[in-house]
Formats: C-alpha cells, sequence, structure tokens
C-alpha cells in the first residue's frame, strides 16, 4: 500500500519518553514518507520523531523516539523495524552513521485505531568522536537536522558509571564514509548490523591500537577567513585575480563544550592570499602573503548586555610575510586582540563589529614604515543573515596622511540562485586604498573582482 503524507520532526533525546509522552513537544511539518513505504506495506500511519532537547550529556544514551498515528478510519497496521540508522555530524566533517536498536519490550508490530498514538524509542552510546554542537539527520526524510549540544563527562567518571541496560545491545557505527542522504531507502531501513554493510577496512574493533585518523581530526579543522577566487579589473589597467585560502585548527576538542580554559580554545590557523596577473604571458603571482598563527577564540564569552546579543573575543599572535628575499621582501609580527559584538537576532539579519588591535614586535627594513599606510586597526563591519547575502567590510586607517583602505566583500548562497545541490557563494569584492598586497603596501590601488567562496 502506498504510504500516506506525514509530518515529522528530528529528535535525539537524552530521556525515557516511551512511558510518558510530552505530547506539548511534538512539532512537526508535512512531507511524503514514501521512502518509508518499502518497509510499511500495509501502514497507513503518520509518523512524527520527537523533538530533541537543546542539550545533552555523554553518560546518558543518544535516544530518538519515533511516534506513529493511526490514519485509517478501519486500523493502521505497522511493522516496527528493530534498527534505526540516523547521520551525526560534528562541527565541518562529513556525516557519519549511527546505528540504534529498538528499545527492549518494544513491539515488532503494532495496531492502532482512528488516531491513537503509539511511541517507539531507539537508542545507543554516544560515540566517543562526538563533540559540542552535534547535528542529528535522518537519512531519507526531508526535513531539517537538529543541533544538540553535548556535554562529555572525564573518563573516569564515564567508566565508573553503570552502563544504561539497553544501551549495552545497541550498536553504533563510526563510518568514516559521507552518507548519501535523499537515497531510495528510508531512515527505518534494514535490520542488519551496519558493520556488515560496510568494506572491511571501515570497520575497526574497539579495542585497536591503531589511531583513526578521521576521530583525530573530526570536529578540529575549519574554515577561518574566507575562502575564494575571484577576478575583474583594476586600476591603471592591470588585471590581478584574487585568491585566498584560510583555515583553522583546534588543538583540544573539550568534553565541556562551554569550557573557556586556555588550552581548550587555543587554534593555529593560516591564511595565504595572493594576487595573480593572470594576462601576462607567463601568468606569474604579483604577490603571494603568508600568514600562520597562533591564538585564543570564544565565540561568546558569556558576557550580556543590553547593548549587544553576544560578545566573542580572539587574542593572539600572527607572522604575516610574502616570502621573499632582497629588496621585494615584507614581513611583519604582531599581536594583537580581536573583540566580537553581535547586535540583533543571529538567525536572521544581523550586525557584527570586529576590531583588530594589533601591536607590532617585528618590521622588516623593506617595509619600516608601513604603520604609515595600515595603522594599528583592522575595522570588521559584517550585516547579513547566515542564509541570505552578507556584506563584510573591512575599514583601516593610516597614522599619515589619509593612508588607508575599504575592502568590501559581498556574498550570497548560490543555493538559493540554482537550488539547494548548490555550495558556497557569489562572491563581488571592491577594493580601494594602500596594502593590498604587502609587496605594494605604499602603492594606491582600486579594484572591483567577481568569484566564487567556499565560505566568508
Amino acid at each position: 500500500m502506498a504510504s500516506r503524507m506525514a509530518s515529522c520532526r528530528i529528535s535525539a533525546s537524552r530521556s525515557e519518553q516511551s512511558a510518558g509522552l510530552p505530547w506539548a513537544r511534538l512539532a512537526c511539518l508535512t512531507l511524503a514518507v514514501a521512502t518509508l513505504a518499502g518497509y510499511m506495506p500495509a501502514s497507513r500511519a503518520a509518523v512524527s520523531i520527537m523533538r530533541p532537547p537543546r542539550e545533552a550529556r555523554s553518560d546518558e544514551p543518544l535516544v530518538v523516539t519515533i511516534v506513529y498515528t493511526g490514519d485509517a478510519p478501519s486500523g493502521t497496521s505497522v511493522d516496527v523495524p528493530r534498527t534505526l540508522s540516523i547521520a551525526l555530524t560534528n562541527g565541518e566533517q562529513l556525516p557519519r552513521t549511527v546505528l540504534l536498536t529498538r528499545d527492549p519490550g518494544a513491539p515488532e508490530h503494532v495496531r492502532l485505531a482512528a488516531g491513537e498514538m503509539k511511541a517507539v524509542s531507539y537508542r545507543a552510546p554516544w560515540p566517543e568522536w562526538a563533540r559540542g554542537a552535534v547535528r542529528v539527520d535522518v537519512p531519507g526524510v526531508d526535513v531539517s537536522p537538529s543541533v544538540v549540544l553535548l556535554t562529555r563527562k572525564p573518563r573516569e567518571a564515564t567508566a565508573n558509571a553503570p552502563a544504561p541496560a539497553s544501551a549495552t545491545a545497541a550498536a553504533v557505527g563510526s563510518a568514516s564514509t559521507p552518507l548519501a542522504l535523499g537515497s531510495a531507502e528510508g531512515p527505518m531501513a534494514g535490520n542488519e548490523s551496519l558493520a556488515s554493510q560496510m568494506p572491511p577496512s571501515t570497520v575497526k574493533p574497539s579495542n585497536s591500537l591503531v589511531p583513526d585518523l578521521t576521530t583525530i581530526i573530526a570536529g578540529r579543522f575549519s574554515f577561518y577567513q574566507p575562502n575564494y577566487f575571484a577576478d575583474g579589473f583594476a586600476s591603471n589597467d592591470s588585471d590581478l585575480a584574487k585568491f585566498q585560502v584560510s583555515f583553522k585548527f583546534r588543538f583540544v576538542l573539550p568534553d565541556d563544550p562551554r569550557s573557556r580554559g586556555f588550552v581548550d580554545n587555543l587554534y593555529f590557523a593560516y591564511t595565504q592570499t595572493s594576487l595573480w596577473d593572470i594576462n601576462e604571458y607567463s601568468a606569474p603571482f604579483r604577490d603571494t602573503s603568508y600568514m600562520p598563527a597562533l591564538f585564543y577564540y570564544l565565540e561568546d564569552t558569556g558576557w550580556r548586555s543590553k547593548w549587544f546579543t553576544r560578545m566573542g573575543i580572539e587574542a593572539g599572535y600572527e607572522h604575516d610575510s610574502n616570502g621573499e628575499d632582497g629588496p621585494e621582501s615584507r614581513g611583519l609580527d604582531y599581536f594583537y586582540v580581536k573583540p566580537i559584538w553581535d547586535f540583533g537576532d543571529l538567525n536572521a539579519n544581523h550586525l557584527t563589529i570586529a576590531p583588530k588591535i594589533y601591536g607590532y614586535t617585528h618590521i622588516a627594513g623593506e617595509n619600516s614604515n608601513i604603520a604609515d599606510y595600515r595603522g594599528y586597526v583592522d575595522l570588521l563591519v559584517k550585516y547579513g543573515s547566515p542564509d541570505g547575502w552578507q556584506l563584510a567590510t573591512t575599514l583601516r586607517k593610516g597614522t599619515k596622511s589619509w593612508y588607508g583602505s575599504v575592502d568590501a566583500q559581498f556574498t550570497y548562497p548560490l543555493a538559493k540562485l540554482f537550488g539547494n545541490a548548490w555550495g558556497g557563494y557569489l562572491w563581488i569584492g571592491y577594493f580601494n586604498g594602500y596594502g593590498e598586497d604587502l609587496l605594494d603596501y605604499n602603492q594606491h590601488r582600486w579594484a572591483a573582482r567577481i568569484g566564487f567562496s567556499l565560505s566568508r
């Protein structure tokens, strides 16, 4: 029998919900559950999934509760799968599959009268690699994922805590392969173990002494500054394409995502920016800046005020040089501090102001007067929304005369232009002033470019 239209919400609850279902927390979206038809051939049941709590603890099981509602006037017959496959995403890593097992004592088959509801819970231990903000998704169901803030308990406390009876029977997949979202199989498909569906090379015994590289770096690498490539035109009829690659690495993933400890929030970053004269015969690079940095960063310090929504902080040490030798050599080192204030609704259009204040510790002789042109502050002003357009402008003012610069970057999600299958952003940039690159830090230039951005 063909399945009907149903409403669903993703959930990952950390408490038992099958005994006393909090119906007031059910919030449903309309969607087609045709992907479930192959597994509920006799069903005319609407399917709902409980909304998750915003926070969870690693010493309590990951629980997903499904609610069946009888739709047919004459009654509904539903087969309840033994396992449930979900996807967890840690940071900016690829989704990883986790297999949950139906609670002991839960029925394999239910019969529902018209309007009758039945909740069935699935559970498994939280994977060891899960940290901080974890996205929970059910592949094959077209609904928005939920984000759960996971707090990890110390290993000693976890080892001494009694394991939940049902959690010991749960199977947890830790495959590093990406999930095939939107496949023909539904979220409750299959009763086979996850390990049997994977290549042997992706399945490691829990007591393996071989480190899992994916586990080691999961959630540690992320974008830092905008990553983009753009071309256009500049002053003096030059054509200098520009591209930038930037990432950061977090040394420690703390058990407590709210930790403000120094080591828990210590990052290494690397940014490389190049100007490429692609119209010249050999298409040479006009100049490249190499910028490694070591810094402490908190997205939210916890400080609150009626004047701003959130305050973050970044402070550290940065090196900036062009890798050249002789007269064209440029280089400087500095300590900096950057408070970051957000104003307005963080999920909609809002304003961000972030002054980067620095003090030079070393300036190369070839660019000894660079402070005259770039000063001691980079003022970043951004306005826009996470899922819409954004305008980010960096302002500099030198210590002498009217020297300084304006660097404006407008970005817009390609998914809104061409469809959800697209990633990245349309990037439009405009620069006017001094110091777009280190080599020509004391030469005025303006440039307008358009291109593609991976991050912003």
